[in-house]
């Protein structure tokens, strides 16, 4: 039977972020690999991230040397895989053995993939599916299967808040166990000043319950649950750069600076050198100046975006999702902070290594 055939409406006010039509059911889910390994909680976490797919014939679903970190399943329909090197190709059908499994499971792309019918197909971010996997492997090592005590429940759901904050996503799975032990769970009221603006940084927080607003001579930002900040200070290693206060009662997650540095900041950055960000802007990657404008416009690198660090927060909308950015700034502090809080929303960013000082061979203007 296709998977296809065994669909059921998401309804209102589930745990997807925004609406994706119709999904398969969990017993459908169960008989894709490696998905049926999943347990019900990691399972769960994952379809809430998933999307379906729905393409016409003729339909170009990924090419031979694409790098695009996804895991995409057959559930209607038939697709023809290309294998130019091979001269070679293979078609899928929906409901086969073969369909269980990732089309053109290989990255860089091995195949094309093209529509042979009408198709539709479930789409997962591999990277995410491996870090689920993995994760799943580690509790039942460390033996919190099984029924599951209090404490493992309320882990549970830091989890969760923790894998719908974008950037702990790129954490290795050891580092997320140990995040989750150091954290510290943090009750506040209405009206608590959590960071004020001038202040040492000495924690990065994220919010478990609760909201809060960020302001500076104005506000700059609300935040609800799951949102971090504090990040600024710490990766700049200066002061706080706002004030941040609770709207309502809530619970944050706090995390100290050294905690923050080696079990985050490091995993989840991608730093890059000078030749490999040249490559990458050529390729169409867009340089980010988080300078101030005044920096900017005394010299920037040719065709770069100006997004103030501190105006970050408000403007966060005049960037495209889809491009990639390249972040620099004098020394390369203020643009890993702004390349946390981008990755934060999902852009995808790398962080020049050392700034506009490790470009001598550029020519700015």
């Amino acid at each position: 039977m296709e998977v296809g055939a065994m669909m059921h409406e998401v309804r209102e006010g589930g745990a997807a972020p925004e609406p994706r039509g119709l999904l398969p059911d969990r017993a459908a889910l169960r008989e894709l690999v490696p998905l049926s390994s999943l347990s019900d909680e990691r399972l769960e976490e994952l379809v809430s991230l998933a999307s379906l797919d729905s393409q016409p014939a003729g339909t170009v679903l990924f090419r031979r040397g694409e790098l695009d970190n996804q895991a995409l399943y057959l559930l209607s329909g038939q697709v023809r895989l290309l294998f130019p090197e091979e001269d070679a190709e293979r078609i899928v059908k929906a409901g086969t053995e073969e369909a269980r499994h990732p089309l053109g499971d290989r990255q860089p792309r091995r195949a094309t993939a093209v529509a042979m019918t009408a198709v539709t197909v479930l789409r997962v971010d591999a990277n995410l599916l491996d870090y689920m996997l993995t994760w799943d492997q580690i509790t039942a090592l460390e033996g919190t299967g099984g029924e599951g005590s209090r404490e493992d429940e309320e882990a549970g759901r830091r989890l969760r808040r923790l894998l719908r904050a974008l950037p702990f996503r790129a954490v290795p799975p050891p580092n997320l166990r140990r995040l989750l032990e150091r954290i510290e769970r943090v009750p506040v009221r209405a009206g608590d000043v959590v960071v004020r603006q001038g202040e040492r940084g000495d924690y990065y927080y994220l919010i478990d319950q609760g909201r809060a607003r960020v302001t500076r001579t104005i506000e700059l930002a609300r935040l609800s649950q799951g949102a971090g900040f504090g990040e600024e200070a710490l990766l700049s290693e200066g002061r706080r750069n706002a004030t941040v206060t609770m709207e309502t009662d809530g619970v944050l997650l706090r995390l100290s600076k050294q905690d923050f540095d080696t079990l985050l900041k490091e995993p989840v950055l991608h730093w890059i050198e000078a030749d490999e960000a040249r490559r990458r802007v050529n390729a169409g990657a867009r340089w980010l100046d988080v300078r101030h404008a005044k920096e900017f416009h005394r010299f920037h690198l040719p065709g770069a975006v100006n997004l103030p660090l501190h105006e970050l927060r408000l403007r966060l909308d005049e960037l495209d999702p889809g491009t990639h950015y390249v972040c620099y700034c004098r020394t390369g502090r203020r643009a890993s902070a702004a390349a946390f809080l981008l990755m934060q929303r999902g852009i995808e960013v790398s962080v020049l290594r050392g700034g506009l000082q490790a470009l001598p061979q550029f020519r700015v203007l």
